[in-house]
Formats: C-alpha cells, sequence, structure tokens
C-alpha cells in the first residue's frame, strides 16, 4: 500500500467528500473491514455500503484486501489504497472552490465571535489565496513523498503528514508573496 496518494481529479475528490464515503475511508485507515462489518458501525444497510465501497474502488481509493470462506460464503476485506491521501481543493472545478470558501467563512464567523473587527471579503481573500499557496506546495511535496516511497517505508503515516506540514511550512516561508499575505493577515486580526 502507498504512504500517500495525491488527488488531484475533481469528480474523485467530490467523491470523497461525501459523508459516508469519508467515514468508510476513516474506518478503513487502520484495519480491513468486511461490507457487514462497515454496515454495522455506520448503521447503513450493507446494500448502501456496497454501493459507497464499489463508487470508491473505482476511484482507486478502496481495494479488496483479502477474502475468507464463512461457511459458504465468500467475505471480502476491503483496505485502503494508501495509508493517506491528499487532496488540493483549489486544483479542482468552481464547485471545489466554492467548498474550500464556504469551510473559509465558518473561521471568520468565529475570529467575529471572539471579538476580532474587520472588512470579510478582504480577510476571506487573503485566507484563501494563503490556503491556495499552501495546497500548491503540499500537492509538490506529496509528489515527491510518492516518488520516494521506497525510503519512506520505514516512517509513520502521522511523520510523514508531519514532514509534508514542515516541507510546505519552509517553502511558504521562502515565498515572497506568501510572506506578503502573512503580514497582511497579522494586521487584520488584531485585537
Amino acid at each position: 500500500m502507498a504512504k500517500v496518494k495525491v488527488i488531484t481529479d475533481p469528480e474523485v475528490i467530490k467523491l470523497m467528500l461525501e459523508d459516508t464515503r469519508r467515514k468508510i475511508l476513516s474506518l478503513l485507515r487502520n484495519k480491513e473491514m468486511t461490507i457487514s462489518q462497515l454496515s454495522e458501525i455506520l448503521g447503513k444497510t450493507p446494500q448502501t455500503i456496497y454501493h459507497h465501497i464499489e463508487k470508491l474502488k473505482e476511484a482507486g481509493l478502496v481495494e479488496v484486501k483479502r477474502t475468507e470462506m464463512k461457511g459458504n460464503l465468500v467475505e471480502k476485506y476491503y483496505g485502503r489504497t494508501a495509508d493517506a491521501f491528499y487532496i488540493n481543493l483549489y486544483l479542482g472545478d468552481e464547485e471545489l472552490r466554492y467548498f474550500a470558501r464556504s469551510r473559509l467563512k465558518t473561521k471568520l464567523e468565529i475570529f467575529h465571535a471572539l471579538g476580532y473587527k474587520f472588512d470579510d471579503d478582504e480577510l476571506l481573500n487573503i485566507m484563501d489565496e494563503l490556503l491556495k499557496k499552501e495546497h500548491e506546495y503540499k500537492t509538490e511535496i506529496s509528489r515527491e513523498i510518492e516518488e520516494c516511497e521506497e525510503d519512506l517505508k520505514e516512517f509513520s503515516n502521522e511523520d510523514i503528514i508531519h514532514a509534508i506540514e514542515w516541507l510546505s511550512m519552509a517553502r511558504m516561508g521562502r515565498d515572497e508573496e506568501v510572506m506578503g499575505l502573512l503580514k497582511k493577515l497579522g494586521e487584520i486580526l488584531k485585537k
């Protein structure tokens, strides 16, 4: 199984963002499971889980890892095709861009609730540009990790994900445009 898989296809990203599929991918992060096991945990019918598993298989996110005979039945155990999936909402279509921006709007509401005063559109645009840059760097780094998979097999998924975070911060720190945006962010978000 791959350590990191970069997902750039907007249709696959949308498929992954659906609630039940996200939960299935989360459950399969740590162990292989059958449709009946997933069905029981998620409180959904086996037919519903099967439908979602098939969509995830078609997208290359899930695969049959092993089979076991249970009486006359063959039980298929499903697992993820990668330990970590990295999606870049900024490589997608307008629907994904809208989704990314709407998630940022929630942060603005939190800032307002904490007593910060600012122009919503100005801050939203700065945050949106910063996230776009961050996603660009994380995508580059994730691709580098995909290419060096064999050299990284002894490291945990968590360590690799943290390495991606640190490397992207390092690249952002060398990017003059990002530094200018961070300065503006700092000026706007002060009491």
